[in-house]
């Protein structure tokens, strides 16, 4: 079989596709299966060791020397050093974007992988080479990297040589449990260090589980945790003795909403909801066939279904008026291509639509260097997120940026504008290496110190929605600068 996904002799010019069940007939023993799946887990914890000494090495490559460059207005925030995993103190603050972008992925998994590297070809070299030579599984590696991430080399190097003998044939939640062990014996303060460092990063976030729901998870102490879930739970059931027949998982959600939420205080002011939607017309329709394409409603896709509902929800169908405070702003895109050329609210709608009225369009550029809030308005809604490959910032925490610098002549116009989060803006601006170039079309490229550049466009448009592949440039001569 030739790599690539297909199997046997072409047919007519095309390969046959491959079929699992035709290479899993080639086994001619239960054995030889067994064998072949023991071997893909060695195979994959060296690949993974493999990678780490890669990353490690660039990580090398991107010394925190190298951010004294930016300048006290390119420095990293408060947040952001806070943020920052121990293991990549000595970094480059932009390497973990440059990570991101070369490996496409979030920056989440990107600090991550950059992280464990670090660690794996350090402080936690003996647990590299048992995954290297295949006797250790990704999964357990990972049980030592969180348990000894934070821990000094004397520590870590002590745990390691009581654990990783016999670690080959220890279950994993049995292994994890023999390096607490030792852990503890070792280091005494271990347990209450890990537990302050893990309050000092609690923080409040949202998860996308089922179509159209979400999990909000609040972190905090754990005693403070399990005694706010009893009490979520102990305002359902007297919802349930009220005579409330919902489901008690139901119950507990929608009462633990409503604490937050408090939609009976009327002593603050009303919470109102500002939203922009993207759908296509005929899907709004009452007689709306059930294929109809998905809308999007603040970045999230829903069903065309569920947008009809919020909307006659927020009574946006011209039988009233919005809640006090609330707005709707409505996305006007070029329906060939899908690119954003207006946004209007309901009112300047019926106003470029009716008599006399002059139709809508992109805002025209302006003289200044900050961009006019009808400018502001279409790109944040035009690009909704951070368009740095990687990111999901929402657009409106971001910078609106020039592509073009505007010192160097670059137009206030809005195919000239885009959203990148401070981070990003920052890197963009100081970063040594980076090249980022946004063209008409709304296509930004970044290209990383490394050489691999990554294109994004603004996610609403049709035509080849997805990413560049990425592409390995020809190296500049070496930055004397640049370790």
């Amino acid at each position: 079989m030739e790599e690539g996904g297909t199997v046997g002799p072409p047919v007519d010019g095309e390969p046959m596709p491959f079929v699992p069940s035709e290479l899993g007939s080639a086994y001619d023993t239960d054995l030889e299966l067994v064998a072949d799946i023991w071997s893909s887990d060695a195979h994959m914890a060296r690949e993974y060791a493999r990678q780490a000494a890669a990353v490690a090495e660039l990580a090398r490559r991107r010394t925190v020397e190298w951010d004294a460059d930016f300048g006290s207005r390119g420095a990293p925030g408060v947040d952001s050093r806070a943020m920052r995993p121990p293991a990549l103190a000595d970094v480059s603050d932009d390497f973990v974007s440059e990570l991101a972008v070369i490996r496409h992925c979030s920056e989440d998994e990107a600090s991550r992988l950059a992280a464990e590297s670090v660690l794996l070809t350090t402080t936690l070299a003996p647990t590299w080479s048992e995954l290297f030579a295949g006797r250790l599984t990704i999964r357990k590696a990972r049980i030592l990297l969180d348990l000894l991430g934070d821990a000094s080399d004397a520590v870590a190097a002590a745990v390691q040589a009581r654990v990783l003998p016999g670690a080959e044939d220890c279950p994993p939640s049995r292994l994890g449990d023999r390096v607490r062990y030792h852990l503890y014996r070792v280091d005494a303060a271990a347990k209450e260090r890990r537990r302050r460092e893990a309050e000092r990063r609690a923080d409040v976030h949202v998860e996308r589980t089922a179509d159209g729901l979400g999990r909000l998870v609040i972190e905090g102490p754990l005693p403070v945790v399990h005694a706010a879930r009893d009490a979520v739970a102990q305002y359902a059931r007297w919802l349930r003795a009220e005579g409330d027949d919902r489901p008690m998982g139901v119950l507990r959600s929608t009462t633990a909403l409503d604490l937050l939420l408090r939609p009976w205080d009327t002593s603050r002011p009303a919470v109102t909801a500002h939203l922009t939607i993207h759908a296509a017309l005929p899907a709004l329709r009452a007689d709306a066939p059930s294929g109809a394409a998905p809308a999007e409603v603040d970045g999230q896709l829903v069903s065309a279904m569920q947008c009809r509902e919020l909307l006659a929800s927020l009574d946006l169908l011209g039988l009233g008026t919005p809640p006090a405070g609330g707005s709707v702003s409505i996305a006007i895109d070029d329906p060939a291509s899908g690119e954003t050329v207006a946004v209007a609210t309901r009112t300047e709608l019926r106003r470029a639509a009716g008599p006399g009225g002059s139709g809508l369009g992109r805002p025209p550029p302006t003289g200044s260097y900050e961009p006019s809030a009808a400018q502001r308005r279409l790109v944040t809604v035009r690009d909704r997120r951070c368009r740095m490959p990687g990111c999901g910032r929402r657009a409106g925490t971001c910078d609106i940026d020039h592509g073009h610098p505007y010192a160097d002549g670059g137009p206030t116009a809005c195919e000239n504008l885009c959203c990148l989060c401070r981070r990003h803006h920052r890197i963009k601006t100081f970063a040594r290496g980076w090249s980022f170039a946004l063209g008409v079309d709304g296509r930004l490229t970044v290209h990383t110190p490394s050489g691999v550049s990554r294109t994004t466009r603004p996610p609403g448009w049709y035509h080849d929605p997805e990413p560049d592949p990425p592409e390995l440039e020809e190296l500049a001569p070496p930055d004397p600068l640049r370790p």
